[in-house]
């Protein structure tokens, strides 16, 4: 029977934390692995470009959220029509 956490030593309860951690990241690998090329690309591409939105945005160095163009939206949408598609999001007029 597996120890109950309260009652593990510090060292004990630290690698309980990372031996979770490290399942549930394989448990993230796995998941990203069972979609198609195109899915992942789409998911990958969409972080990317979100998270240089954020860093342009939150940039106050930058000109912060001003520096955010409209050509920047444009790219986000086509990256929310991607998601859709790929991922049947929204009404099926839209897919």
């Amino acid at each position: 029977m597996a120890k109950k956490l309260q009652n593990m030593t510090q060292d004990e309860r630290i690698a309980y934390w990372e031996n979770q951690r490290a399942k549930e990241r394989a448990d993230r690998w796995r998941r990203m692995n069972h979609l198609t090329h195109d899915q992942r690309a789409t998911v990958l591409d969409t972080q990317k470009l979100l998270q240089e939105m954020l860093d342009t945005a939150l940039d106050v160095d930058m000109g912060g959220i001003k520096a955010v163009t409209v050509y920047d939206l444009q790219k986000l949408q086509e990256m929310a029509d991607k998601l859709h598609y790929h991922f049947n999001m929204g009404s099926d007029e839209n897919s």
